[in-house]
């Protein structure tokens, strides 16, 4: 099922919305296809039919909206999740051109990104998620890579690849597994993939995020207005445009909720929470409105 995007302003809200909040509500790039930069692009396409593929880009184009804010902090431009077999993996994407320092400068870019990302997960996330982290330089092929800088990563057990290719590059093998130091010896090959068919699930998350909360008993019951509120409380619209699910982590449960507002993609939801192989940590139910 396809469905559309939902309608809403471009503009990241924090007087409601965390950082990760901001990143799942305002951030997805529904096509999965990020426009030429520094003389690369790419594209992730998604051939498998038990996994979900997310892009989301951080750096955003309009500077005076940052996800990541500070002037000095460094922002790779984008970040991709992809989830299979209870596994959450985030591929942190940085696109430079042929400037030395541009390339050493982008193996900061990702790093600190990274380690941002992972402070927010600790503080808002259930702490029985399978997650994993690593990062993805994509250049031309001329471009100076800093081999010491990602040599020095890898020892550290973080795997940064270097990505060189002259066109629309396809992520999809790189983002889909966790990769590892041997794979830093092999050069990118190019794939054509046939897209499957998506997620109900993926399709929610990507498209059909609200900026809006809908305040009903739910929302009494599990959402607190704090400025150092923690946690993650988000509503999907459903395809009828009038009723939807709460996606609701908090760090002092040991599961997510899915909480619907009425029961027709109640079964639908459950079967391919199953085939993630995410039911040990994603609850679904209905909730009372």
């Amino acid at each position: 099922m396809s469905l559309p995007v939902v309608s809403k302003t471009n503009k990241l809200n924090w007087d409601i919305f965390n950082l990760l909040e901001n990143l799942l509500i305002f951030c997805a790039v529904p096509s999965r296809r990020a426009p030429q930069e520094s003389g690369v692009s790419f594209y992730i396409t998604n051939p498998q039919d038990d996994a979900i593929c997310l892009l989301f880009q951080i750096d955003r184009d309009d500077k005076t909206d940052p996800l990541i804010r500070g002037e000095k902090i460094k922002r790779p431009d984008y970040l991709s999740l992809f989830i299979q077999d209870n596994l959450l993996l985030f591929s942190i994407i940085e696109m430079k051109g042929t400037n030395k320092n541009s390339t050493e400068r982008g193996i900061d870019q990702i790093t600190t990104f990274r380690d941002i990302l992972k402070k927010e997960i600790i503080e808002h996330c259930i702490k029985t998620l399978k997650i994993k982290f690593q990062g993805i330089l994509l250049t031309p092929y001329n471009a100076d890579i800093p081999l010491l800088e990602i040599q020095k990563q890898a020892s550290n057990n973080f795997i940064i690849l270097p990505i060189q290719y002259h066109h629309s590059a396809e992520l999809y093998r790189y983002i889909s597994k966790l990769n590892t130091k041997a794979d830093l010896q092999n050069k990118y090959i190019h794939e054509k993939l046939d897209e499957s068919v998506s997620f109900f699930i993926e399709e929610l998350l990507a498209k059909r995020a609200s900026d809006k909360r809908k305040q009903d008993e739910y929302y009494s019951e599990n959402y607190a207005p704090s400025k150092h509120r923690r946690g993650i409380y988000i509503d999907y619209l459903l395809p009828n445009n009038e009723d939807w699910i709460t996606l609701l982590s908090d760090p002092n449960q040991k599961k997510i909720q899915l909480a619907l507002s009425q029961q027709e993609y109640q079964e639908t939801i459950q079967k391919e929470l199953e085939i993630l192989k995410l039911t040990e940590i994603i609850n679904i139910a209905l909730r009372s409105t």
